[in-house]
């Protein structure tokens, strides 16, 4: 769901439920290895008045995600647990008109709160870019 208000802002925000048919006794189905309940809720917001003047051609966005903790089934050695986690990723952008640029800042885990996605696989933690995209523009 996204909500769009006074011009420069949205929220946002999605929620999922996975559950697997458990009556089905069928050997081929692979594990699941899905959390039962996550959702992410964020605010992003683009040429924002302050003050007396607007941050033309500048943007930011900031998001919140939380999956909840499940049984992650692999091999025998790699079937565990995988505890509930929290993320929030954040993104600052300007578009630099004259050189046709837009030059992103942001960070995914922004608070740095590691997590393993896979039973016995490596804890994730704060991943930090920037990015530069260029628009051919016709003449």
């Amino acid at each position: 769901m996204n909500y769009y208000f006074s011009k420069y802002y949205q929220v946002s925000g999605n929620y999922s439920w996975n559950k697997l048919n458990t009556e089905l006794d069928d050997p081929i189905i692979p594990a699941f290895n899905t959390p039962e309940h996550k959702f992410n809720i964020g605010i992003s917001g683009r040429n924002i008045p302050l003050g007396n003047g607007i941050f033309k051609n500048t943007g930011f966005s900031i998001n919140y995600k939380w999956i909840e903790g499940f049984l992650f089934e692999g091999s025998p050695q790699f079937t565990g647990f995988i505890d509930s986690y929290s993320l929030m990723d954040v993104q600052w952008n300007v578009n630099i008109e004259k050189i046709n640029t837009t030059v992103k800042i942001g960070a995914s885990n922004v608070l740095n709160n590691k997590a393993s996605q896979t039973y016995g696989g490596p804890e994730i933690g704060r991943l930090g870019y920037i990015s530069l995209l260029y628009e051919f523009v016709k003449k």
